[in-house]
């Protein structure tokens, strides 16, 4: 159990794609150090994502070795380490864990026409038989698929195909090993967490089956801190290294989001609604990620609609030219604009639909966009913003009611999270409390919460939460809002339908214009 005193660190690092960043904390969640170095992204081909793998492992070493260092004297406190990053992607090793070449990331779209055209055939359907999940451009198993037809001599030099947190963790153990949240997007086999041959052999992968990566459960101890990873980063050489997790999950487990309705949402470019189910249906089928749960108990689906920061962007500058200047938008003056409206009472309904994808989650629409109904003589601009703010939570509102009723806990993080609007429309609308963590590296507490767990100092990873998760600031949901919100909502839901079957007439062309 615990030391008195908090004396042991748990060092986390989070592999992203543009950063990497590592965090020490203490065993009770605190943030003693952090640092980041930026990730550089190469282009070689439009659409092309790739990054040198051994510059990024430097730098993620580099942030590692600055985090450590800024704690003088307490290397030796270090009880483990534990590695989160981007999901998906290829990483493609050989004998010794170096690359054979440029890593590839996950926002790479060279499989699109792939993609497109299996998402049409016949053999997707038993894809998501399998998966569970949505296909991407840059999943692993496609990408595998695509450099067997373009590139196949990297075949025969690699040994092993990896992610990107387990090319760090083979830095740091020498051991190549993945976990199955890493596996679950590649795509494996949701059932059993396990690398599935026939998902390889239905995206054109099979060349790469030999050369599969170990799974071994999230949190295991895959090995210790070697020589070479000591001098690099300045942990003890024979710290335990904890098997980490992808970062999505790593972040969902770092705003101590764990058991069955529990849910967050990721308040950024798009919205990210994350939710712990205790079982899977087939309402959702190739909508969005499914993941498994850090302790295997549990399923996470991931649905990620499109209406986030830009949408409301769109608002401030369409509406509040007045209240934006060089440096930005005064969101003080917006939200007091906003808050003048009566909630859920305005008259207005807003289908938050701006992007050019058209909406991705909890179904997919390309063709439908944005509608701003019910406006009159009388509207507002307070009451245009007001609606805007809550057709964005009836948009996330909408992922959650296909997934459960017993949604019971809301976390928030991301920018959209600092929003007193939002935090209260999100209570209200969904009857439960809204919450928001202390911490700004959710992904690398995910991983350090994991590792204190695997090292004995918690005893399992609700008790982990409950020490090292901590919040600031409750909104709690006001029962009187409930039936004003219930009415909104349905119709938002109307008002969806209805711009469905509009838009589908139209079609791509007769949305976008003319050239």
């Amino acid at each position: 159990m615990s030391v008195p005193g908090g004396s042991r660190l748990i060092v986390g690092i989070d592999k992203g794609t543009t950063v990497t960043k590592a965090a020490v904390f203490d065993e009770a969640g605190t943030e003693l150090s952090r640092a980041a170095r930026f990730i550089q992204v190469l282009s070689p081909r439009r659409g092309w994502h790739e990054e040198d793998a051994e510059v990024s492992l430097r730098s993620t070493m580099d942030a590692v070795a600055e985090a450590v260092a800024a704690l003088p004297g307490r290397a030796g406190d270090i009880a483990a380490v534990s590695v989160s990053g981007h999901m998906t992607g290829a990483w493609l090793l050989d004998d010794a864990g170096r690359p054979v070449r440029n890593a590839i990331a996950w926002p790479d779209a060279r499989t699109l026409d792939t993609l497109t055209a299996f998402e049409a055939g016949p053999l997707y359907e038993e894809y998501l038989d399998i998966s569970a999940t949505s296909a991407l451009p840059g999943m692993t198993m496609l990408l595998l698929g695509h450099l067997a037809r373009h590139e196949p001599e990297v075949i025969a030099r690699t040994r092993y195909f990896a992610c990107a947190k387990d090319y760090v963790q083979a830095f740091l153990t020498g051991r190549v090993v993945t976990d199955p949240t890493d596996v679950s997007l590649m795509p494996g086999d949701i059932a059993s967490g396990r690398i599935s041959p026939r998902l390889m052999e239905l995206t054109g992968a099979e060349a790469f089956l030999s050369r599969a990566p170990e799974v071994r459960p999230s949190g295991e101890i895959i090995g210790t801190v070697t020589r070479e990873a000591s001098l690099a980063t300045g942990i003890p050489e024979g710290t335990p290294v904890a098997n980490g997790l992808g970062d999505a999950i790593s972040a969902m487990l770092g705003t101590g989001v764990v058991l069955p309705g529990q849910a967050v949402s990721v308040l950024g470019t798009s919205w990210l609604n994350q939710l712990v189910n205790s079982h899977l249906d087939d309402d959702l089928r190739g909508v969005g990620w499914v993941y498994p749960s850090p302790d295997g108990e549990h399923w996470i689906r991931c649905l990620a609609h499109t209406a986030g920061a830009g949408t409301f962007d769109w608002a401030v500058r369409t509406f509040c030219r007045d209240l934006t200047d060089g440096a930005g938008a005064d969101f003080a003056a917006v939200e007091a604009e906003a808050l003048a409206s009566e909630e859920a009472g305005h008259g207005l309904t807003f289908l938050p639909y701006l992007s050019p994808a058209g909406v991705q989650a909890p179904f997919k629409d390309g063709n439908v966009r944005g509608v701003m109904l019910g406006l009159e003589h009388g509207s507002t601009r307070g009451d245009i913003l007001r609606a805007v703010y809550e057709g964005q939570v009836y948009a996330a509102l909408d992922c959650y009611r296909r997934q459960s009723d017993d949604l019971s806990l809301l976390r928030l993080t991301g920018g959209g999270a600092r929003s007193r609007v939002w935090r209260q429309t999100f209570s209200n609308a969904l009857q439960v409390p809204v919450e928001l963590v202390t911490t700004s590296e959710s992904a690398a507490l995910g991983v350090a919460i994991l590792a204190s767990v695997s090292v004995g100092i918690w005893k399992d990873l609700e008790t982990a939460v409950s020490a090292m998760v901590r919040t600031v600031g409750r909104v709690e949901p006001d029962p009187r809002m409930a039936e004003p919100h219930r009415e909104a909502f349905e119709r938002f839901v109307s008002a969806q339908a209805v711009a469905r079957e509009l838009f589908a007439g139209f079609g791509r062309a007769g949305i976008q214009g003319k050239d």
